[in-house]
């Protein structure tokens, strides 16, 4: 892991896995200026975004979205440049 993400908290820059009821999907967390969904760059004001920043390893979180609320489990986070700590 880079300098800064001695932690297993989920911040701007974090590469973070959850898993949902039926699936997985990762994602890097990005300053809103970057965001690129389509590339997995979610906004860090994004409803995931918002839901997972300051959490922990193994922390559920739920995501208010347009489309409803569902919750998450932060299962790997790690450097946006490294592989993901499980």
């Amino acid at each position: 892991m880079s300098a800064g993400f001695g932690t297993n908290v989920v911040q701007v820059g974090s590469r973070v896995r959850v898993q949902g009821d039926e699936n997985e999907s990762e994602y890097v967390i990005v300053d809103p200026a970057e965001a690129d969904a389509s590339a997995g760059r979610l906004s860090s004001e994004s409803p995931v975004g918002r839901a997972v920043l300051g959490r922990v390893l193994g922390e559920l979180t739920r995501v208010h979205a347009p489309g409803g609320e569902r919750l998450v489990r932060i299962v790997a986070i790690g450097a946006a440049s490294g592989e993901a700590t499980r």
